[in-house]
């Protein structure tokens, strides 16, 4: 599997390539300063024309996680989009303003906490193991805990992408064994909600216990960056990089764009600044 970490700033883009030749974009954010976008990038290596962009995955609908999803639609033309199955992108603007009601409306109908468990929707492609959760419309209060957490397998390694799923959100997915389940077999993590202290949940790492965590962030106005307040750097195995550094966290703040390989349980991992090969 080859994952590329997009440096979009405050936002998400993904593209992971399988060994079968498979492509899957996650999330179309880009980079306001720079001017990057992915439709532009993908063009360019072929995508849209030579190259098949077989799936679109959008874990939810804020701005920096769509941005440039119209374009991407238009000009790279994937075969497949995937969100989360009881909205469409158009219906998010209004749910911002009723998810209290749709909340308690859900509720009212006597459901009990068993039920508000996520769904589990699995596809298989032809190496690629695609298995997304969600949590039901009136679930939960806030849009962000709509995100869809995706978990994509291939020979024996699994990277999770959760969006911007909030602790609330995490909560809930882990009343679920299937969910559990695969946080068991994540080896990479994308941190939820750009690494954010509202995106973590002590819980979940009771089950997750991976070789490398990235965070897709940019530069706070404070100098503070969100790795000092959030305790990520103890939950990863890590990673011996070329300089001889021992890196547990790697963020597109820091070290721009992000490529990790896997093949055969080797690890390739290359960043703007250095890059590091492991078993």
């Amino acid at each position: 599997m080859d994952i590329r970490i997009f440096d979009v700033e405050h936002g998400d883009c993904m593209l992971i390539l399988s060994e079968a030749g498979e492509t899957v974009l996650v999330d179309c954010g880009y980079n306001r300063s720079t001017g990057w976008r992915p439709s532009d990038a993908l063009v360019e290596q072929g995508f849209g024309s030579r190259r098949r962009l077989n799936h679109v995955i959008i874990s939810h609908a804020d701005q920096d996680h769509v941005a440039d999803l119209a374009n991407v639609v238009e000009q790279l033309k994937p075969s497949h989009v995937w969100q989360h199955p009881q909205l469409q992108i158009q219906h998010f603007s209004d749910l911002k303003a009723t998810l209290s009601k749709a909340q308690a409306a859900y509720l009212n109908r006597s459901k009990t906490i068993g039920e508000l468990q996520p769904l589990d929707a699995s596809r298989q492609f032809k190496s690629l193991a695609l298995r997304l959760f969600y949590l039901p419309i009136g679930s939960v209060r806030d849009m962000n805990d709509l995100s869809m957490v995706a978990f994509i397998s291939e020979g024996g390694f699994t990277v999770c992408l959760p969006g911007d799923l909030n602790a609330r959100g995490w909560r809930l997915h882990l009343k679920n064994d299937a969910f559990r389940y695969m946080l068991r077999e994540t080896n990479l993590f994308l941190a939820s909600h750009h690494g954010r202290p509202s995106g973590y949940c002590p819980e979940v790492f009771e089950y997750l216990s991976p070789k490398l965590i990235c965070i897709s962030d940019k530069e706070q106005a404070s100098g503070k960056t969100v790795l000092q307040r959030v305790p990520y750097r103890v939950h990863a195995k890590g990673i011996k990089m070329p300089d001889g550094s021992f890196r547990r966290v790697l963020t597109t703040r820091g070290d721009g764009r992000i490529r990790v390989v896997v093949k055969d349980g080797k690890w390739e991992v290359s960043t703007s600044k250095s890059s590091a090969t492991s078993t």
